[in-house]
């Protein structure tokens, strides 16, 4: 009987044992549950202020990309441009050169005319037909070349000298309606009224190139000076919707990027 009773408390006590260990067990997994809740939620919390830090960082780094690629824009017009401007003065002077034999009377058309060459003249009389050496000499636009007619008013427009390069554009595009340069005469002649501020202007000179010449490779341009030209008469909105075509339909280019970077200022 006391053997039994003895068993049965050991038993029970062997019971209570296990079940209070399997409560500890239960209420320290309950408590590791909660932290691990706990530090997940402030995990959450903290990665998602990461998140909009980083989304902040990333537009601020693609605002900077858009500015330098606009100065590395500006930078390689400006070789590009003294390149042309090189090439144009080189094609002058060879010009110049072959019309300049042509230009003088030769000795043996004298001769054969019966004339004398003036052997006794003095010299520090000039003949008439020699060209003043303080002046420049030019050339009538009737006998420049289509290429050194546009280069005429480029050369105007980059030297900022815009009411003079607008009418040389126009002189351009009324002799060569066709010519190999009408798209560029377009968009520098919309660029001078830009910079002019007669932006109605600029807007007539740069939809003529989306209107005419859509397959032409200064379309993204004369797009972003449209959208330009839309700020400045205070169509926002136009503008906006210009700039994002640019960037739908010319992404990943450099003008896509300046059109990204005027966004952000309206």
């Amino acid at each position: 009987m006391n053997l039994r009773h003895t068993q049965t408390v050991t038993t029970h006590r062997s019971l209570y044992g296990r079940a209070f260990r399997v409560s500890v067990a239960v209420t320290l997994l309950t408590a590791v549950a909660a932290a691990q809740t706990a530090f997940s939620q402030s995990s959450n919390d903290a990665m998602s202020l990461l998140l909009d830090q980083n989304r902040q960082l990333q537009a601020e780094i693609q605002a900077l990309r858009g500015q330098l690629d606009e100065q590395g824009f500006e930078i390689k017009k400006l070789r590009r441009d003294s390149l042309n401007r090189y090439t144009d003065v080189d094609q002058r002077l060879s010009d110049l050169e072959v019309a300049a034999p042509q230009t003088a009377p030769p000795a043996t058309a004298q001769r054969a005319q019966g004339g004398t060459p003036a052997v006794n003249q003095a010299p520090s009389q000039p003949s008439q037909s020699s060209p003043n050496p303080s002046t420049r000499p030019s050339l009538q636009p009737a006998v420049l070349s289509e290429q050194q007619l546009y280069q005429m008013a480029y050369d105007s427009v980059i030297n900022s000298h815009f009411e003079r390069s607008i009418a040389e554009f126009d002189q351009y595009l009324g002799q060569y309606p066709e010519g190999r340069f009408v798209t560029n005469a377009h968009y520098w002649k919309g660029q001078a009224y830009l910079y002019l501020e007669r932006f109605e202007e600029a807007r007539s000179a740069y939809e003529i190139i989306l209107e005419q010449y859509a397959d032409s490779s200064k379309l993204p341009d004369a797009m972003y000076g449209l959208g330009l030209a839309y700020q400045g008469m205070g169509n926002i909105q136009r503008a906006r919707q210009m700039l994002t075509d640019i960037k739908r339909r010319f992404p990943n280019t450099g003008v896509a990027n300046l059109a990204d970077t005027r966004l952000l200022s309206l």
